[in-house]
């Protein structure tokens, strides 16, 4: 897995790659929280992820929790065809409500 970021304005574009899977988890909750941690505006894009588990959108869930409670902003701005198909799975796209699913690669 790997997590770049770049942030200008207080808004945080963050960019997975890989795989997001219970042997990653840790790395991603923290660099996730980090993230947040830095910027009032999280913009996540999942296009790049070539598998990802349960794990993984619960740390998803508890970061769009997180940001709601801290007045902050987060959203997925585009997701691989991977996390579509576990969103679709497992009717996790109404956790992500302005998530766009046009924004699918």
């Amino acid at each position: 897995m790997q997590f770049n970021v770049e942030i200008k304005d207080d808004v945080c574009d963050a960019v997975v790659e890989g795989e997001l899977t219970i042997y990653h988890v840790n790395e991603f909750k923290k660099e996730l929280e980090e993230a947040i941690k830095q910027a009032s505006h999280v913009n996540l894009n999942l296009a790049s992820v070539s598998e990802i588990d349960t794990s993984c959108f619960q740390l998803l869930i508890q970061a769009q929790t997180n940001c709601l409670e801290n007045d902050k902003k987060f959203k997925l701005v585009s997701v691989s065809p991977a996390v579509k198909e576990v969103m679709e799975i497992f009717g996790l796209e109404r956790h992500f409500d302005d998530f766009d699913n046009r924004a699918i690669n």
